[in-house]
């Protein structure tokens, strides 16, 4: 599994004087989601949403949602990769 680095840099680092996150937990968080996005999810489909509550500061946590697609890991590796990543990112 792979983010983008918009997705972690958002979602995953913790801002400064942000209290009680850590990037382990906020990891878990998007990975736990989106194995609930992937059995939700129809057969036969390489792009789930997923969709989560992520605290960015020291207020109440915002929903965010995001895109998980399912793809060849690379040109020359056809082993199936899943990348999260922002809606408008390709």
């Amino acid at each position: 599994m792979f983010l983008t680095r918009t997705v972690f840099d958002a979602y995953v680092a913790v801002p400064e004087g942000v209290s009680g996150q850590d990037e382990a937990g906020r990891l878990w968080d998007i990975c736990w989601m989106l194995r609930f996005a992937i059995l939700r999810s129809r057969s036969h489909t390489d792009r789930v949403p997923v969709a989560l509550y992520v605290r960015n500061d020291n207020q109440r946590a915002k929903l965010v949602k995001l895109i998980a697609q399912c793809g060849p890991l690379d040109m020359d590796d056809p082993a199936p990769a899943i990348t999260v990543m922002l809606p408008g990112e390709d």
